[in-house]
């Protein structure tokens, strides 16, 4: 543990003035932030991005593209079930003992070979569901966003979602994860668990599809939702429909 907690402490550091592609903070004038459309978004993510549970163009990536479709927006995602932060990390990035490494097709380098305008990060729960500590999968987080970053990419956070099956320990993984997201990632932070979530902290039932674990149909249109909100509101990036 001593040395797990140190090479948290190092990546962190490492990562602290990297920048957060277009994070800012919540009250960063909007006119300042970076145009976003039109372009081509690339979505990083996990089953949430690959649409499990809603049926085929109902997923939440699905409705974002029909969304902004008329701003000359292109989304293109690159999910795969089960993805972990780690994964998503340059090749060759050393990762903790006992983590999945990189993956080419999947990671931040095979998101910046597409040219976007933006890069949606979703990663909600797989790390949590592992146990790895909040701290960790934040720092990834920011890393993926600083090379976007120092390429012009701003990067749209989006937060944790809850899931049926976790116990006390791993929810409050998600909550933390989302505390240090919104100190990283300001105005580019979507939250998302409290609107999917039950009064228990379990993924709310009329949200839930039959696994019990991923969002429903009507789950990924809350997700859609809130993320069309923060586009929006201009805090993070602009763009008009």
């Amino acid at each position: 543990m001593p040395t797990l907690r140190l090479w948290v402490l190092a990546l962190l550091v490492s990562v602290t003035f990297a920048g957060c592609g277009g994070g800012g903070t919540a009250d960063t004038d909007p006119r300042r932030e970076p145009l976003a459309a039109p372009g081509t978004w690339v979505v990083i993510g996990s089953s949430s991005a690959a649409g499990v549970g809603a049926p085929p163009g109902q997923g939440w990536v699905g409705l974002l593209a029909a969304h902004w479709r008329p701003s000359g927006v292109v989304v293109e995602a690159l999910a795969r079930v089960g993805l972990r932060t780690t994964q998503v990390l340059p090749l060759g990035t050393p990762v903790p003992p006992g983590a999945p490494g990189p993956v080419a097709a999947v990671n931040i380098e095979a998101a910046m070979a597409r040219a976007p305008v933006m890069l949606v990060l979703s990663l909600p729960s797989n790390d949590a569901a592992a146990r790895v500590p909040a701290a960790q999968a934040v720092a990834h987080w920011q890393q993926i966003a600083g090379i976007a970053g120092e390429a012009g990419v701003p990067t749209l956070m989006l937060g944790t979602q809850p899931r049926g099956a976790f116990d006390a320990g791993q929810r409050e993984i998600l909550a933390e994860t989302d505390r240090l997201a919104v100190a990283a990632f300001g105005g580019c932070h979507v939250p998302l668990f409290d609107a999917l979530a039950g009064p228990d902290g379990a993924l709310a039932p009329e949200l839930r599809s039959t696994d019990g674990d991923h969002l429903n149909a009507d789950g990924h249109a809350r997700v859609a939702a809130r993320v069309n909100a923060v586009l929006a509101a201009g805090r993070c990036v602009r763009v008009q429909r």
